[in-house]
């Protein structure tokens, strides 16, 4: 079964100055922070929808670390996009897109219970697809 896309869940970005980027979402389009390292991540939060704003040169998360670690440097601006399927649909959405592509990563669980695996498209760009 191909995973319908409900929506996009998240959208990670890299930047220069995390405070700054932080303080414009929140002050600019209302973003209210969900958690904040100082000078490495914050997570911005909008009804269901989650920014992920990451200093491009010390991210602080493990992931965030190891995509660095494995390319280098961040790939353009953004660093990946989060879709969303339903999360009875998850296993089968994993289970196809592993069937096709190569490289695809997890499941990962998250503290939260928050299922997601990571795949790249044909341009690079990081793709999660996730349950919530």
């Amino acid at each position: 079964m191909q995973p319908k896309v409900l929506s996009v869940s998240e959208v990670a970005y890299w930047v220069d100055d995390v405070e700054r980027a932080m303080e414009w979402y929140v002050n600019t389009l209302g973003f209210e922070v969900e958690s904040h390292d100082p000078g490495h991540n914050a997570f911005l939060k909008s009804g269901d929808f989650l920014l992920v704003l990451f200093d491009r040169r010390s991210p602080n998360t493990k992931l965030a670390n190891e995509y660095l670690e494995e390319n280098g440097a961040p790939r353009g601006d953004v660093y990946h996009i989060a879709f969303r399927v339903r999360a009875e649909d998850f296993e089968s959405a994993f289970e196809s897109v592993s069937a096709r592509e190569n490289g695809v990563r997890g499941p990962i669980t998250f503290d939260t219970g928050r299922r997601s695996f990571f795949l790249e498209d044909l341009d690079d760009h990081t793709i999660e697809v996730t349950d919530r």
